[in-house]
Parts: C-alpha cells; structure tokens; sequence
C-alpha cells in the first residue's frame, strides 16, 4: 500500500481549495485557461531547449525518480534538466506533465537534497496540483488579459489561486518528508536554498535555525507585523522558508506522519529490490 496524499495533503491546501472552488468565477477561469493551455507547445519547447533527463541520458539524476514515484505511487513524468544558475524546480502540465530542475540546483545540492526536491515535487503530481499550478504560473506571467472579458473580474480568483498555491506547498513539503523518511532532509533544502551552496551552510546548525521559525511566531503576535507579514506574502508562491521547516518539524512528531512512512518505506524498500 502507498502512501497516499490524503494522509499528508495540509489541512490549509485543503481548505483553500474547497473555498477556491466556491468562487463562481472559478469554473468559468479554469475553461477559459484551458482553451488557452499550450501544453503541447510547452512539450516542443522542452524537447528543443532543455535537456530530457532518462535512465541512459544523465542517470545520476534520473535515478532519484523512479523510487520516489513508486513510494507515492504515481506515473513518472517527464524530466528535464534547465541552464539556470538559480535552484529551482518545477512541475507543470495536464495530460503531459514534466518537472524541470535546474543547472543551480544540481550544483548547489548534494544527491539527498536533490531526491528530495524530486520528492517534493512529485508530491505536487500526487495531489493532484499540478494544473492549478500550471495555471496560477500562466496568470503570472501573462496577468488576467488570458481572461478576456473576465480580466476586470478575475482578481479575486487570482488572490485565492495563489493562497491556495502557497498553502500547497505544505503538502509537497509533507511528501517529501514522507518518501525521505523525515524532516531533516526537507529542512537541509531550505537551508540551502535560503543560505546558498552545501559549502558555504554546511556548518549551520539545523536546531538554531529551527528557532528562526519559533521567532517569526513570536513576531506574529503583534498585528502590525500580521498585516506588514501579508502584504509581503499575497505575491508569492511559495511560504517563507521559517514556515515551512516550523510545519513540516510539526509534523514529522505526528502519527499521520509515521503512517505515511511506514507505508512509503515498504514502496522504497520493493523499487530496491526490483531495481
């Protein structure tokens, strides 16, 4: 049995989504989106710009996938590796969807850290993100014109797309520390992703950083910092970095996280085995 996403999705994704799907303008956005979706030329552009990633073309990378799939027990989608000095990694599609990482990535993290980031992102296609994602990085990119009619109407879909993005990315991180077998991994990443390259944050002390996250917590309590807080988040698409590592240590200490890994373990164990 694999771990499924019902066990790790966030309670905040969830409900965000619930209340996104409320919206009446929504339906009528996501029809107009996908009328507009070019996922085939996405696919071209793919094949002509980045380099696919198999298990005969770059298998050091392409390794981490398969046992990653198999735990969340998902197809596997296409991989891509991307000239970008910046660490990122992305998942999109609808029929087709790929994950792109990125040349800064795969310098800047170690192999653990890179299995993770797949993980990570492989929790997106478990559940079931990936074309609200899609669409939410469509909106950014070219704004509510892709609308037409309903550009003047779309704003509030558009602020509850993108909360409802950012509370997704708890789940993926969950996923992640699912396959990974706990939250040390997932907060390695952050770390590296907030203070640069294994060589220069090697020596920071998970623990002490950790604490970064109870302080912003503190900082909360004050309204003004809330409403100062806000207005820096509504742009972007992912929690800070303090958020994410204060929920995923949260709840790596539950039973739903032993659960899920117990049950992704036996997954990762067979993929070995068969390998």
């Amino acid at each position: 049995m694999a771990a499924g996403p019902d066990l790790y999705t966030h309670p905040a994704d969830r409900n965000a989504l619930a209340q996104l799907k409320k919206i009446p303008l929504f339906d009528s956005c996501v029809k107009a989106y996908m009328k507009l979706f070019p996922e085939r030329l996405l696919h071209g552009l793919n094949m002509a710009t980045k380099v696919r990633v198999t298990a005969k073309q770059l298998p050091k990378i392409y390794k981490h996938l398969p046992p990653v799939c198999e735990a969340l027990k998902i197809e596997e989608p296409e991989l891509y590796l991307e000239m970008d000095p910046r660490p990122n990694a992305y998942t999109y599609g609808d029929k087709r969807v790929y994950i792109t990482v990125t040349s800064g990535l795969i310098e800047n993290l170690n192999e653990h850290e890179v299995q993770t980031v797949i993980a990570h992102e492989c929790g997106h296609i478990a559940c079931q993100h990936v074309l609200y994602h899609t669409m939410a990085q469509l909106l950014i990119q070219v704004g509510p014109a892709i609308f037409g009619p309903l550009a003047a109407l779309s704003l509030p879909v558009r602020m509850a797309l993108m909360y409802w993005v950012r509370c997704s990315e708890l789940s993926s991180d969950r996923a992640s520390a699912v396959v990974m077998q706990g939250s040390k991994p997932v907060i390695e990443v952050m770390v590296r992703l907030a203070g640069g390259s294994k060589e220069i944050t090697e020596d920071i002390d998970l623990q002490l950083y950790a604490q970064q996250a109870a302080a912003y917590d503190e900082l909360m309590k004050s309204k003004w910092d809330q409403i100062l807080q806000t207005l820096v988040t509504i742009p972007q698409t992912h929690p800070f970095f303090a958020v994410r590592v204060r929920e995923i240590m949260r709840w790596c200490k539950t039973d739903e996280f032993k659960t899920a890994a117990r049950q992704a373990r036996t997954k990762i164990v067979a993929a070995k085995i068969k390998a």
